[in-house]
């Protein structure tokens, strides 16, 4: 005698899914062009089939249960278990990709390195779209963890709790100023090798606690006996284009990425700082959580970690 399983409708599961990657009902029907009552009751019916509640309703939105966790990565594949039934019985029906890649980076990646990759991609691959969504490292680990998205990316981390990171990219900061703004007095010092010591007395600006840049910036100091607490952070601020244009008006000196000013190092409205004895490097990451990642995500994954694998020094 064999025991019947409960029916899963594969609509219900789609809702599961819409609904944990934005984060309520309304969002997500937004998102699938769909009434709210009708995702609601999709969801009670899946709940009502598994006999668990997978999400904590709360006047913030919804988070999913211990169960909905469980469910998550599951849920994931229904897109290629589907896909795979439909040309398994016909190989002719290659169906074009629907879903669209949904991925987090630290605003450098997202601001200046994935729209030129994700234009690259697409001239050769068929995409339904992208969504990338900007924060800082911690703010890409919780979206990653929570199953916001499937994939992201930060800088300067070599373990995460729960996740897996593969290092895609290496990368350079150095000190800028701009050299038209920049008070007078302070000119002649930072044109010539400075030490260490005189950052102290310097205006300098950061991003904010969180930012993997300043991690990377803050452990960088350290190892060279110079504690953040001593220095003088005046300015702090919640991105990367934020701190260069704050660099360019001339608040003080900012550590930025060298991949991203080679044009406002050209026209000499920045200068690099020679600081003596001070070099700042730090590895990219896919940030990966456990399980398969959507197909459609894993083809541009691995794309990625191809196109710069060509070149170690990129």
């Amino acid at each position: 005698m064999t025991t019947q399983l409960p029916r899963l409708d594969p609509e219900w599961l789609t809702t599961f899914l819409a609904i944990s990657e934005h984060g309520g009902v309304l969002a997500a029907s937004r998102a699938l062009h769909l009434s709210q009552p009708a995702l609601s009751a999709r969801i009670q019916r899946l709940e009502d089939a598994v006999g668990q509640s997978l999400f904590h309703r709360t006047s913030q939105g919804m988070t999913l249960t211990d169960a909905g966790k469980r469910l998550l990565p599951v849920a994931r594949k229904l897109p290629t278990l589907l896909r795979e039934a439909l040309e398994t019985v016909d190989p002719e029906n290659t169906l074009p990709q629907t879903a669209p890649l949904r991925l987090s980076a630290s605003s450098t990646l997202s601001d200046f390195v994935f729209p030129t990759l994700i234009a690259e991609y697409a001239r050769t691959h068929a995409i339904a779209g992208v969504e990338l969504r900007s924060g800082n490292t911690d703010e890409v680990l919780a979206a990653v963890r929570s199953g916001r998205v499937n994939l992201g990316a930060v800088e300067g981390l070599t373990r995460a709790a729960g996740l897996h990171l593969e290092p895609f990219l290496h990368d350079e900061i150095v000190p800028v100023y701009s050299p038209e703004h920049l008070s007078s007095e302070l000119i002649p010092t930072v044109s010539k090798a400075v030490s260490l010591e005189t950052l102290r007395q310097l205006p300098l600006l950061w991003r904010e606690y969180g930012s993997g840049t300043r991690r990377v910036i803050e452990d960088t100091l350290s190892h060279s006996g110079i504690r953040i607490q001593t220095l003088k952070p005046q300015y702090v601020f919640g991105s990367t284009m934020a701190l260069k244009n704050a660099a360019l008006a001339g608040l003080g000196i900012a550590f930025l990425p060298r991949r991203i000013l080679q044009q406002e190092l050209a026209l000499h409205r920045l200068s690099i700082m020679n600081t003596k004895g001070l070099e700042i490097r730090r590895t990219f990451s896919w940030v990966l959580p456990s399980g398969d990642l959507p197909p459609e995500l894993h083809s541009f994954y691995q794309w990625v970690l191809a196109h710069f694998h060509q070149d170690a020094n990129v």
